[in-house]
């Protein structure tokens, strides 16, 4: 192999330096963790690196950052990923090819070579495990690959401790504003995410609000009871965070009601997504203790206003409910008639 020449002390130094003035004066944890990611790509030269969130409510484990890739979700126990999760394990594998743990499918479909991996977890302040970072394919200065050795290792930790830290401390500050039942933020999430996320564009393009709940709820729960009622309360849950961009959010706004806030949606494009939504409901089955649940749900859309304030902007999408839900149920209303 091609013997690889790291990068000097003044070089390294100056590079973390570049690194962490820019972190500096980054707030948006997204772009902070792209940021990491790219430092612990170039502190190992490698081709590709991506930041992994362990999601254990739903025993997935899936990328905040994925640097030349697309967005990667896996189950928790599954890959290199997996294993050095679950084992609280840095892997250094270079012939992933004759690793069993390896999956070679994504390069069959992609046509990408992978050659090493290096994957690390990331832990919290307390050491336990909340993510990953991996790094693939590292190569020398004339972009041959090389392998992975520990002096790789000891360089990504520092990019994965300063990515669990700002990951943890991402979740401490979220977990005030997450409804405890759903998953979905609540009602002071959705003011956050308006007033950071969708204020500031109102001026420059499009964006629009849905407001849903579910049909009947209070029959689902005199029927089957409240612990049904949850079940389908989470299982809703599951689809509109299934449907979602990256860049929009959905939230409980309480009992069975919940908002979409939609980045750069037209009401018409808005009404589509709605639309879709709905259908995904209807056509869904809430498994619940040997019952087969099913529902629907109303909605209503409007285009936000920047005059508006958050409450009247909700309110209005709110009046569009209310006409879909005394009009028959199970159906999107964004216009109401003359």
């Amino acid at each position: 192999m091609t013997q690889y020449r790291y990068p000097n002390s003044d070089e390294t130094l100056t590079q973390i330096f570049n690194y962490m003035n820019a972190l500096f004066n980054e707030k948006e944890f997204s772009k902070t963790i792209i940021l990491l990611t790219e430092m612990g790509k170039a502190l190992v030269h490698s081709d590709r690196a991506s930041f992994f969130f362990w999601d254990k409510n739903s025993h997935e484990v899936w990328t905040i950052a994925a640097l030349n890739t697309g967005k990667i979700t896996v189950p928790e126990d599954k890959g290199l990923i997996g294993a050095s999760i679950l084992n609280n394990e840095v892997i250094i594998t270079n012939d992933p090819y004759n690793d069993p743990r390896f999956n070679p499918e994504v390069d069959k479909s992609t046509g990408y070579k992978t050659k090493s991996i290096l994957t690390m977890p990331v832990t919290n302040a307390e050491g336990k495990v909340i993510g990953a970072f991996q790094a693939i394919n590292k190569l020398d200065r004339d972009g041959n690959a090389i392998d992975f050795n520990e002096d790789d290792a000891k360089r990504t930790s520092l990019a994965s401790a300063f990515c669990g830290r700002s990951l943890e401390s991402y979740l401490l500050y979220n977990e005030a504003l997450q409804d405890q039942l759903t998953g979905l933020k609540n009602r002071r999430g959705l003011h956050s995410f308006y007033e950071n996320n969708i204020a500031p564009l109102l001026s420059a393009k499009d964006c629009s609000i849905i407001m849903c709940d579910i049909d009947h709820f209070k029959r689902v729960n005199d029927t089957w009871g409240h612990n049904a009622g949850d079940a389908i309360l989470k299982h809703v849950a599951n689809i509109f965070k299934a449907s979602i961009g990256i860049d929009d959010g959905v939230f409980r706004w309480g009992g069975e009601e919940f908002i979409f806030l939609m980045n750069g949606e037209s009401l018409n494009e808005a009404h589509d997504f709605a639309e879709e939504v709905r259908k995904k409901i209807e056509d869904s089955v809430c498994h619940f203790e040997g019952l087969d649940l099913k529902v629907t749900m109303s909605f209503g859309v409007s285009q936000l206003s920047a005059e508006l304030t958050t409450e009247e902007n909700v309110k209005i999408a709110d009046e569009r409910l209310y006409y879909a839900k005394e009009h028959g149920r199970n159906r999107v209303i964004s216009v109401l008639p003359e």
